[in-house]
């Protein structure tokens, strides 16, 4: 109770702050947040979402939350879904496969296992529709009408695994009323070619379609200097001469994403609109481009890993023992005693086998498993979409099947050294089924309805040792290669049924209470074996050799719930003050550790349970024509928190309790008729205590990829005249994000340093059927941070780290017609 009350007295001090602003103001007309381009016929722009399943001004919204059109979207030259964390504080990504497999985090709740059987924390939905499958999280925003970003636990309404909060990408729809669409063509520094467009053809006053499209190309932009930092006389091979993954060595970080749409609409009465969906879409990528760092371990005297630090130019000691010397005990760091130069040391500054990592900021890197282009993922979803409308109530049906395949390689080490890969290749099939019921009046308003659920998701990874690999020669097959791999399956059949209420009890009162039951089934069978390497590109188990780890299967049914409850208060106008309890629930699921030596996993740590978060918030929202404010304040209270502890070169899923605290900010101003800012910020200060690092050591962390300070800016100057018929807009974007560490064990070596990044655009538009040319520069000061991480220090005496996109600068021009 103390911790309940310290966080409602932080929610009624901003209320207060909140109300006084307002009451000095209140006279203004209406002006919500300045980031959309829906515009209200009195000029002032009004913010439209369906954070609560039905179209309602963002202001009049208890939901912590964000939205971004897709006009928007395209001025700034953002084309991808992880793009939206420049755009949100609070929000950030989590991934693996330096970057080419992305998460989101929002407020700190992150979920960064790489196995692709299991889904996120933060629910993702595209067009209604629930994407079930991490790798489709990571996705190309075309022809969207608006993305809503909502924060903290959204289970009541949308359906399962929401406890972090939701992004939902709401795509155009078709039109009957004329034709339209528009074509937009970009190109920019590293070759990069962009091709997007849309059209919308009226076929009757009853039937329309839409086709729309995107196509992305970029070079590798990421020079591949193999052998380059490699010491004299440090091997890079392990087996005979010539026994490697040829071709070899080739520049990383390009690739093509293409995504189509296809959609009819039919409105047989003017109470029934039927809408059917077919899209795709895909990328092919080169090689995940990861860099290597050097590292050095620190161990107790039970052999447990307690601490990695980055080493200094003359560090020679493989690891550093409880007294601080040497540690050479190659029976807990076995990949050591295979190192360069091989008397028990290192070449000073290098990891394990002689590696003096390449500088980032050169844009070089230095890998014998490289290849231009080798990744790729495909995904393909069809969806029928019906409206009923009876007067009194409203009624929608969404249908919806999904299809994603993948396959993706990276050099495990990030180094000229061959050592071994990690390589994942998945098959995730989808069927849901949704239907809402609506209605109410002017004082009492409900949705109420089922979503039923049912994935099978198949997946096979591993560490992959190619020819010439110092895993395939531990296992004998140097010549031929070997492949340490887990097949999974993973079946989950969910059904749900879910309301919420509100209720305008009292002049200016409100009153919402909302509830979700669930009954999930889980058919879970892992197996681990040794498989002959048949192509050094591909993950293969088609020829097994002999078992790794024991197998594991199991079956369980779960009935989980979730709920909320909140008070809103409009004491004068355009002012909503609220504050409530939302508890969300994200079911459990199982580990699939990898065979990399460890002890096996018990059968009790196989499988993990659901987590359960208890969100205390507090809020306001307040808009006239010159100037909004929205904030809030949470305290999380999680019970299991699903926890990811990466080790050695595997991981693993634990049941945690987290605490976590924080507070969201948004302002906008209207400075002139032609200028306009807007800046929002971010705290969350997050903690899982007593966490288990190792055997026996216990410490209080912090969740990983959860910068704790975030702030994202932005400015617009329109010109007051026009030139050459069109508008002149010049446009500053600015986004800052603190420090985070990649690992849940929160070594001094598993930290990313904060950054700025600063993104400029000049734009001439000539409103609706004309032109519009942007010339734009993102990341202007080149800077280069990282992205994803992960703690190699017990098998090479590196960690591997991938960066975030350099500097690029281009032009677009669109048309629109």
């Amino acid at each position: 109770m103390t911790k309940l009350r310290d966080v409602l007295l932080v929610a009624t001090s901003m209320v207060a702050l909140a109300a006084q602003d307002g009451w000095a103001q209140a006279s203004a007309p209406n002006r919500p947040a300045l980031s959309t381009a829906d515009t209200g016929s009195d000029g002032a722009e009004e913010i439209v979402v369906t954070a609560q399943r039905r179209e309602q001004n963002l202001q009049d919204v208890g939901i912590a939350v964000a939205a971004f059109s897709g006009d928007t979207l395209r001025k700034l030259g953002l084309s991808s879904s992880t793009d939206l964390t420049q755009l949100t504080p609070g929000v950030y990504n989590s991934g693996s496969l330096a970057g080419q497999s992305q998460q989101f985090t929002v407020r700190g709740v992150t979920q960064s296992d790489f196995n692709d059987a299991i889904e996120a924390p933060v629910a993702v939905y595209v067009d209604d529709v629930y994407v079930p499958t991490q790798q489709g999280q990571t996705l190309a925003l075309f022809d969207v009408q608006r993305v809503e970003v909502l924060k903290g636990p959204q289970g009541t309404l949308f359906g399962r695994n929401a406890t972090g909060g939701l992004v939902h990408t709401l795509v155009a729809q078709p039109d009957s009323s004329a034709t339209s669409g528009y074509v937009n063509v970009g190109y920019a520094r590293f070759n990069e070619m962009k091709l997007e467009g849309a059209v919308n053809v009226p076929v009757t006053d009853k039937m329309s379609v839409r086709a729309s499209g995107y196509y992305n190309h970029i070079d590798n932009y990421w020079k591949n200097v193999y052998p380059a930092g490699v010491a004299s006389g440090a091997p890079t091979n392990f087996g005979p001469p010539g026994a490697q993954p040829t071709p070899c060595c080739q520049d990383e970080g390009g690739g093509r994403t293409y995504a189509g749409r296809l959609q009819l609409k039919f409105e047989p009465t003017d109470k029934v609109t039927v809408r059917l969906v077919a899209s795709g879409a895909g990328q092919r990528l080169s090689s995940a481009p990861y860099t290597s760092s050097a590292t050095i371990g620190t161990f107790d005297t039970q052999g447990h890993l307690i601490q990695v630090d980055r080493v200094s130019p003359n560090e020679t000691r493989l690891a550093i023992g409880p007294g601080g010397g040497n540690y050479t005990n190659f029976a807990v760091i076995p990949f050591a005693s295979f190192g360069f130069p091989g008397n028990g040391t290192r070449v000073p500054g290098a990891t394990w086998f002689g590696y003096t990592p390449i500088n980032p900021q050169t844009l070089q890197l230095s890998s014998d498993f490289a290849r231009s282009s080798l990744n790729r993922d495909d995904s393909w979803t069809g969806a029928a979409h019906i409206d009923y409308d009876a007067g009194d109530i409203k009624i929608a049906s969404i249908t919806a099947f999904q299809y994603y395949t993948k396959q993706f390689l990276m050099d495990a080490d990030g180094s000229p050294s061959n050592l071994f890969l990690f390589g994942t290749k998945a098959k995730t099939d989808a069927f849901s089924q949704e239907v809402r019921l609506s209605g109410g009046s002017s004082r009492f308003r409900w949705v109420a309805g089922a979503f039923y659920l049912d994935i099978a998701a198949h997946s096979t990874q591993g560490l992959l040792g190619p020819k010439g690999s110092l895993l395939s020669g531990l296992f004998g097959l140097s010549a031929v290669g070997v492949d340490a791999v887990d097949t999974l399956k993973l079946d989950t059949n969910s059904f749900s049924g879910f309301g919420q209420i509100e209720y305008d009890f009292a002049d200016k009162w409100t009153f919402i209470l909302g509830g979700r039951a669930i009954r999930e089934h889980q058919d879970y069978n892992f197996a681990s074996l040794a498989a002959l390497n048949q192509n050094d590109f591909q993950v293969d188990n088609s020829v097994a050799l002999f078992p790794l780890q024991p197998s594991y299967s199991n079956s369980r049914t779960k009935i989980l719930w979730a709920g909320k409850a909140q008070l809103e208060y409009r004491p004068i106008s355009k002012l909503l003050l609220y504050a409530g309890v939302n508890r969300g629930v994200k079911g459990g699921s199982y580990n699939a550790p990898l065979p990399d030596g460890s002890p096996p996993l018990s059968a009790a740590q196989m499988s993990y349970g659901a987590e359960t978060l208890y969100n205390y918030e507090g809020g306001f929202k307040y808009g006239d024509r010159h100037f909004s404010i929205n904030g809030s304040g949470y305290y999380y209270d999680y019970r299991n928190y699903q926890a990811f502890l990466f080790a050695s070169i595997s991981g693993y899923v634990q049941n945690a309790n987290a605490k976590t605290y924080g507070l969201d900010l948004d302002t906008a101003f209207q400075i002139t008729d032609n200028l306009r800012a807007a800046i929002g910020g971010s705290y969350s200060h997050g903690s899982i205590k007593n966490f288990q690092i190792a055997p026996g050591v216990f410490r209080t962390v912090r969740p990983t990829y959860a910068p704790r300070a975030q702030i994202s800016g932005n400015v617009t100057y329109e010109f007051p005249q026009e030139i050459a018929g069109g508008k002149v807009l010049l446009n500053a974007q600015g986004s800052y994000a603190s420090g985070f560490y990649h690992n849940l064990r929160n070594f001094n070596a598993d930290w990313f340093s904060g950054h700025t990044l600063f993104n400029f655009s000049a734009g001439w538009d000539q409103g609706e059927g004309g032109l519009r040319v942007t010339a734009y520069i993102n990341n202007a000061f080149d800077k280069r941070y990282g992205v994803i991480g992960f703690d190699s220090a017990a098998n090479c005496g590196c960690n591997i780290e991938s960066f975030g996109k350099p500097r690029s600068y281009g032009i677009s021009v669109e048309r629109r017609f």
